[in-house]
Parts: C-alpha cells; structure tokens; sequence
C-alpha cells in the first residue's frame, strides 16, 4: 500500500471540525492581532477504507473512509506511529478511531468466531447457535482480544457442531490442520461428491487435506483414518501468495475477437492456476484482465495476504486509484459517460473489502509485459491458450452447424454431423 503525497495548499477547500485536523491560533498581546501557527505534520492511518494506507492530508484520508462502512482511522505525529497503527503493532485511541460511530463486535462462539463491524452481519453469526459469546467494544483491538481469548474444549467442540446445522464435520483428528474425522454432507444429509464439498475448519490454502490424488487411478480419493493421523503439519511459506494474472485477446477491438483468462500460482500447481476462455459477449483485453484478477481473488484462501502482480496498469489503476472519483460522481466519468467494465471492477472491489474487514492485506504490483519475467510470461500463455481455445470452439460449433445445415437441406435431421 503506497503512501499518497500530499496535496498542494491553497486550493480553498474547508476541511471538517475534527480531533485528526487541528489548526492552532493564539492572539498577540502587543497588536492584538490574531495570527496562525504552523501545524505540525500529521499522518493519517486508515486501518479500514476503501485503500488501506497511510495518508499525509485529511481530505485524502476523507476519501478512503467517506461512504465505507466500519471505517476506522486515526491521526499520529509521526510516519513510525502510523504504521504501527497500520500493522496492528499499536491499538487505536477510543477517541479518533471511533470517530465515525464504528462499534466493534467480538464473536466468541459461534459460526464464525471474529471481529465484525455490523450488527446485522453480528446476529447471523449468533442466532440460532447454542451458547454463543459476544460483546460490544469501543475500539477494534478490545474485540480482537477478546475473541483470541475464547478457548474451547473437546466437549464444547463437539456440542457446538452437533447443534450447529451449518457445520459439515463432526470431529477434529491430530495431525495437520483441517483433518477430519467424516466427510463433509450436505443439508439434508447427503454426502458431497469427493473433492466437491465445502473446506473443512482449519484447511490452509483453500485445499482440503482429508483428500489425496490416488497415484494409481488418477483420481481423487479419501485418506484413511491412519493416513489422517500420520499427516504432520508442515509450516507454511511466510509473506503474501504472490499471484500471476493476464489476459489475452486475439483480434482485439475488431470482429470475431476472442478472450482468454490466465491465473498462474506457481509451477505444477495445476488444481489452483487458471487458463480459460474469457466469458460474455465483449471480448476484449481489458475485460480479460480484470476478470483475471477476480478468479485469483476468488481462488486465494482469504486468510492469506496476497500480491497480485500483473502488466495492466488499467486495471490496477482501476481498483486503486480510479474508482474513488467513480463512486463519488455515481459510475460517471469526468465526460459524462458510463465507466466501462463497471461489472467487473465492483466485483474486485467487494472481493477486496471482505478481506479487508478480515483484516488481510490485497496488493497489486504492475510487471512490465513481455520482459522475461517467469511468472508473468506463464500467466501470458495461460490466458493465450485460454483465448485460442474459444477460437476452437467457436469453430467446432461452426463447422457442426454447417454440417446440420446440409443434413436438413437433404431431409436427414442428424445424419453426417461428424463428418461421415
């Protein structure tokens, strides 16, 4: 997250009366003459906004916060207290981290033990959950603490997943995070196809440990129960995912254009990276792109910090700078018209806000294209194989069209559409 620079002065905007902008004046006592001290230096952190950073003007930290539900921000004398703040190293003042009414609820117990900023999104978590725990706090940090202080015995455990009906898995093994004692069922009590049910608690980068690739089948299938217990917890890789995406597009802006969506994790990672079609009518490069962006968000394990690295700087620029103004003016550009691609970069941005309430970091770093960068050339050609796969199959359907065409014009519905 880049720091904004600060705004040039003098541009007669008014700020607003509040603690995170103050502005001293004393009156001399020879000439009776009031005259303006200079302020001192501020740092605005915005720990919840729309871009999450630090800020050196109170109208830049303004812009993050207005309209952003749960915002939390405050002021400090210098760049190092402000990054504490930022980083969670120091815990906000009641005064301005509370400015905008924000109150802080901490789950304890119940379908999702956390910290939430909406007490409708609080109740959810609550109601209907035997036994729950949760308070109300003035500042985040009193909320955090709270909920890191909750422990839960085996017995707790197992008398909270059998009274809540949302919950898949009945009892937690030894070993590696996530391992489970049954496999997970649905509502009504069917059990998921393999590999197709919802990740049970504790599962680490959005895979599923109680399932294995068979070596001699090819398929997927279910650990046993003494394959469960040997699995060891192996620490993971400190620091962000760093995430690869691109797009293509063949006949880019003419007739006939056809997209393609490349995600690249990393080498062999063939269950996580993405190379496919780009979907919709309106096949451009600057849709692929995005899109990109939203199946790696989609595809990251939300606990996780990522970097998203990519050579488009429109739609990096779309998510970070851009769509302040965008919000502000209701989806209209400085000329008065539509902001193209609208769809797409709302999703992005919803995408970012949850992660951000779940205090996770979202960044984008912009690689230069077509520079030898190993993992931009591999989310390169993913999304150009993604493209020329549409084309395949836009001409297998043409071609299967044609052959329909002249079997009807022979009165043999169905007859030679494979060629014969």
């Amino acid at each position: 997250m880049a720091a904004v620079t600060p705004t040039a002065a003098g541009n007669g905007a008014k700020s607003p009366t509040t603690p995170a902008s103050p502005v001293e004046s004393t009156t001399s006592q020879t000439s009776g003459v009031k005259r303006k001290r200079t302020a001192e230096p501020k740092f605005y952190a915005v720990k919840f906004g729309f871009q999450p950073g630090i800020y050196h003007t109170w109208n830049d930290c303004l812009t993050q916060v207005t309209g952003f539900k749960g915002a939390v921000f405050q002021s400090f004398p210098t760049h190092e207290e402000a990054n504490a703040f930022l980083t969670g190293t120091q815990t906000p003042t009641t005064s301005n981290s509370t400015s905008t009414g924000t109150k802080f609820y901490g789950v304890q117990r119940g379908r999702k033990p956390g910290v939430y900023t909406d007490w409708a999104v609080t109740q959810d978590q609550v109601r209907g959950f035997r036994a729950p725990k949760f308070r109300k706090f003035a500042t985040w940090a009193e909320a955090d603490e709270y909920v890191r202080q909750g422990t839960q015995t085996q017995d707790e455990m197992q008398a909270m997943q059998d009274d809540n009906k949302d919950s898949s898995f009945k009892m937690k093994l030894p070993g590696a995070p996530g391992m489970t004692s049954e496999r997970p069922r649905d509502a009504d009590g069917n059990e998921y196809p393999i590999g197709t049910g919802p990740l049970p608690p504790g599962a680490v980068d959005g895979f599923d440990p109680n399932v294995v690739l068979d070596p001699e089948t090819g398929r997927l299938k279910y650990r046993s129960a003494h394959e469960k217990v040997q699995t060891k917890q192996v620490p993971g890789r400190p620091g962000p995912l760093r995430i690869y995406t691109d797009g293509s597009s063949l006949r880019n802006g003419r007739m006939g254009a056809k997209a393609g969506v490349g995600v690249y994790f990393g080498p062999g990672d063939k269950s996580r990276n993405v190379s496919e079609p780009l979907k919709g009518s309106r096949q451009t490069n600057q849709r692929a792109e995005l899109t990109a962006i939203i199946r790696a968000l989609d595809i990251a394990p939300r606990h996780r910090d990522v970097t998203i690295f990519t050579d488009s700087k429109y739609a990096i620029n779309c998510v970070t700078v851009w769509f302040v103004n965008w919000q502000r003016n209701k989806w209209m550009t400085s000329e008065d018209k539509p902001v193209e691609n609208k769809d797409l970069i709302q999703s992005i941005l919803e995408k970012i806000q949850e992660r951000t309430v779940l205090n996770v970091k979202t960044l984008f770093e912009w690689v230069r294209g077509h520079n030898r960068d190993p993992g931009n050339e591999a989310a390169d050609w993913l999304a150009v194989n993604g493209a020329r796969s549409a084309v395949i199959e836009t001409a297998n359907i043409e071609d299967n069209d044609e052959n329909l065409s002249d079997d009807e014009g022979g009165g043999q519905v169905g007859v030679g559409i494979d060629g014969d």
